[in-house]
């Protein structure tokens, strides 16, 4: 018990030390980027720190409230609270320190306070006007897309009366990355339409189109398509929209409509709190029960309790799954790659039919050294990721590397361009807003993932928006 207090201690010394660096940085330049993007990688990093020694110590009784944990242990290694899970919540604490210093140390040498015009209207000749139709058409395009690439997928849930979720995650259908590009930017497209249309005119130089029923044009197009990527069984494209959607309006506090957002948030936290049960085998059982794909058959559903539904918002095992992946790596003493993640990464942009020998990407180089159950989904932490390519070295580079993402993010959100088209506005407003929500995915990979956070994250977004907008001439102030 002496083990465990001194750990709590250790763990909220360094929490403290944590988001008193966040909120240092937010004083500084009055972002709240770094702050909610702190909160991002805490959650997916130590949250779990908090609820694992003392539950181990309990003898795992922690179901009776819905942690439902303990599977992992048979799916990838035991984990046991000893001197390895101290270590790994050691290089944790590194990582994300590393992190912030490095941009902390940035803002300090480079950028002077209450010294940047941040008024973007007052440095651009043109405004972007977002058609809301054609986000529309665009959302729904991407919705039909993924339902085309797994309708057998989800044919042969709903006659099977399994889990969608479960189906749809764990296949090899050579189109797989198409659709997980359609689900996020059936969501992402829209909400940040949906966020530029809540906004008050002549604040910044992008607007939507004043045409009848804009808002719930937009509105509706994020809701179909989260109902969508809901009965799939997902939410981190959810989770993503919502963090731009949450640092769009805090850059413009107090100049949004409050109303429009609540209709947001109330929306996400309905579906979040229903996650198990769209995860569950009771909608293919009805489904199945109307269009007949198959004799009905009688089911317990473990997956769906009332327990459940709380629990898919307080105790997610994605708490837990990339928290235990620095134990697994340092307890089994996984041997080091050398580079092999950039290794990747350099390769990434030449098309496999031309070079189909490509270097193991680390997350399957972690599943097969720490003997992981095939066919399950995993997902590794990135400082594990950097950890395993060259150790500690490795790790204090890749805190220091996504330091300097956000830098560059800062760097071309306040940097006075001489000449402005649509895609520079867009990128110039929403680039350290798409690589925070980009952080939900990003933080559980490699660093193979810069490729996707590059151009999936920010470049594709944007050019996408510019397909559906339209430039206008404006005078400068």
């Amino acid at each position: 018990m002496i083990s465990i207090l001194i750990f709590y201690f250790l763990l909220l010394c360094f929490s403290v030390l944590i988001f008193r660096n966040a909120y240092k940085i937010y004083k500084q330049n009055n972002d709240y980027t770094l702050l909610i993007s702190t909160l991002i990688i805490y959650y997916f990093t130590l949250c779990g720190a908090w609820i694992f020694p003392i539950d181990s110590f309990f003898g795992f009784s922690g179901d009776k409230i819905g942690l439902h944990y303990k599977p992992i242990f048979e799916r990838l290694f035991a984990v046991n609270f000893d001197t390895d899970y101290y270590l790994a919540c050691s290089y944790y604490c590194l990582f994300i320190l590393i992190f912030q210093y490095s941009y902390i140390l940035f803002i300090k040498q480079f950028v002077k306070p209450n010294k940047i015009d941040i008024n973007l209207s007052s440095k651009a000749s043109l405004e972007v006007v977002i058609n809301p139709y054609l986000i529309l058409i665009f959302s729904l395009v991407c919705v039909f897309i993924s339902a085309y690439i797994m309708k057998d997928e989800i044919y042969y849930a709903i006659a099977q009366e399994k889990s969608v979720y479960l189906i749809t995650r764990a296949n090899a259908n050579p189109l797989y990355t198409i659709h997980q590009l359609a689900n996020e930017f059936s969501v992402l497209i829209p909400i940040i339409a949906y966020s530029f249309s809540i906004f008050k005119m002549g604040e910044i130089n992008i607007k939507i189109d004043n045409k009848k029923g804009a808002f719930q044009i937009l509105l509706f197009s994020f809701l179909f398509a989260s109902l969508y990527i809901s009965f799939l069984g997902n939410r981190r494209e959810i989770l993503s929209g919502i963090v731009i959607f949450s640092l769009m309006n805090l850059s413009q506090l107090k100049r949004f409509n409050y109303k429009g957002a609540a209709y947001i948030y109330v929306l996400v936290f309905l579906l979040f709190l229903g996650n198990n049960f769209f995860r569950s085998r009771v909608i293919p059982s009805k489904l199945n029960a109307i269009f007949k794909l198959e004799t009905s058959k009688d089911f317990k559903d473990n997956l769906y309790d009332t327990n459940g539904i709380a629990s898919s918002l307080l105790f997610s095992n994605e708490l837990f799954y990339a928290h235990f992946s620095m134990y697994g790596v340092l307890h089994k003493d996984v041997p080091y790659t050398y580079g092999s993640s950039y290794k990747y990464l350099a390769t990434s942009i030449i098309p496999r039919a031309l070079y189909p020998n490509r270097p193991m990407d680390i997350y399957k180089y972690y599943a097969t050294a720490v003997n992981a159950t095939p066919g399950q989904i995993y997902t590794i932490h990135h400082a594990t990721a950097c950890y395993l390519n060259f150790g500690l070295l490795g790790l204090i580079f890749g805190g220091i590397s996504l330091g300097a993402v956000f830098i560059f993010a800062f760097y071309i959100n306040f940097y006075p361009f001489k000449k402005y088209n649509k895609f520079l506005i867009l990128l110039k407003y929403l680039i350290p807003f798409l690589i925070s929500a980009q952080l939900v995915t990003f933080i559980t990979a490699g660093p193979e993932a810069y490729k996707s956070l590059i151009l999936e994250g920010v470049v594709f977004p944007i050019f996408i928006l510019c397909l559906c907008s339209k430039k206008n001439a404006v005078a400068i102030d």
